[in-house]
């Protein structure tokens, strides 16, 4: 089977609702082009300074497990370049085993922090391109997936969290106004059947009813500028999922200009006028060069 398109490719991943379906899609492209190929993705927990949770595709479904790895244990060299979002090969096997595979890590940031590394296990060449190679754009769009998919979890969780303490405060206030009424209605009815003598106890539960009515509303501007502080969090969000997706598309058209060339290369291999193949392949850049925004 032909290995998919970066266009296709794209429109999955696009459509992938979590990680897990991203990861999925990513592996598919992986096996296609080389079937000794693997990925797993390690979740990295900021707060503890952990590697906390492994992915790896499987035929059978997703298969996950919560570790706990300290990215302190790896070289200094290794963590540098992980924290950048960059990638770090590394021997694996014992000794001079000439059939060992190679190992390549990949750090992905959101929001310029890390928050995952991805891990690709390919088969040692010796002739032709590396898978790494083959498979160097398709990562590069998983990467802008799972940066799209992590900005929308905290979108919903800064959603999530606002209801949450509306919704607690509302239930808080709404319980004293109740008490400090009911509190009232007695006070007034025992006034009307004795006199006089509870209005002192009566003018202290107004004034009690008042502090709460301020105390109220002091809340109300607090939750105010809460809400203000998580639409600008999400306004935020926005712009960097737009910016997201004017670099994946980018990714794309420059994706399909390289398979226009291979394409133009594959024509003059097989015999096709050499000079007509080099005015065509001119052609391709100068257009790309000429729609580029950049």
């Amino acid at each position: 089977m032909a290995p998919r398109t970066l266009a296709g490719l794209s429109t999955v991943l696009a459509a992938a609702g979590n990680v897990s379906e991203a990861l999925n899609a990513l592996s598919q492209d992986v096996i296609e082009h080389d079937r000794n190929g693997h990925v797993v993705l390690f979740i990295y927990d900021a707060k503890r300074d952990l590697l906390s949770e492994r992915l790896i595709p499987a035929h059978e479904g997703m298969r996950t497990a919560q570790i706990e790895i300290a990215v302190d244990h790896l070289p200094t060299a290794v963590r540098r370049t992980l924290v950048a979002g960059k990638e770090y090969q590394k021997l694996l096997g014992v000794g001079a085993n000439p059939e060992a595979g190679v190992l390549l890590l990949r750090g992905l940031l959101v929001d310029g922090e890390l928050a995952a590394v991805l891990a690709l296990s390919e088969p040692k060449t010796r002739f032709g391109h590396r898978l790494s190679e083959k498979v160097s754009p398709a990562i590069d769009l998983f990467a802008l997936a799972f940066a799209r998919l992590a900005e929308r979890r905290a979108r919903e969780e800064a959603v999530r969290t606002l209801e949450e303490l509306t919704r607690a405060l509302n239930d808080a206030h709404s319980r004293a106004v109740a008490e400090l009424q009911h509190k009232l209605s007695e006070a007034q009815a025992a006034l009307n059947g004795k006199g006089t003598g509870d209005s002192i106890r009566v003018s202290q539960l107004k004034r009690a009813i008042e502090v709460a009515a301020v105390e109220a509303r002091a809340t109300a501007q607090r939750l105010s500028a809460v809400e203000e502080q998580v639409r600008v969090a999400v306004t935020k969000l926005e712009k960097a999922h737009v910016q997201l997706h004017t670099q994946g598309e980018a990714l794309q058209t420059q994706s399909n200009m390289i398979y226009r060339v291979e394409q133009a290369l594959r024509e003059a291999a097989a015999g096709r006028d050499t000079q007509k193949v080099i005015e065509e392949v001119l052609q391709i850049v100068t257009s790309r060069e000429q729609a580029s925004p950049f």
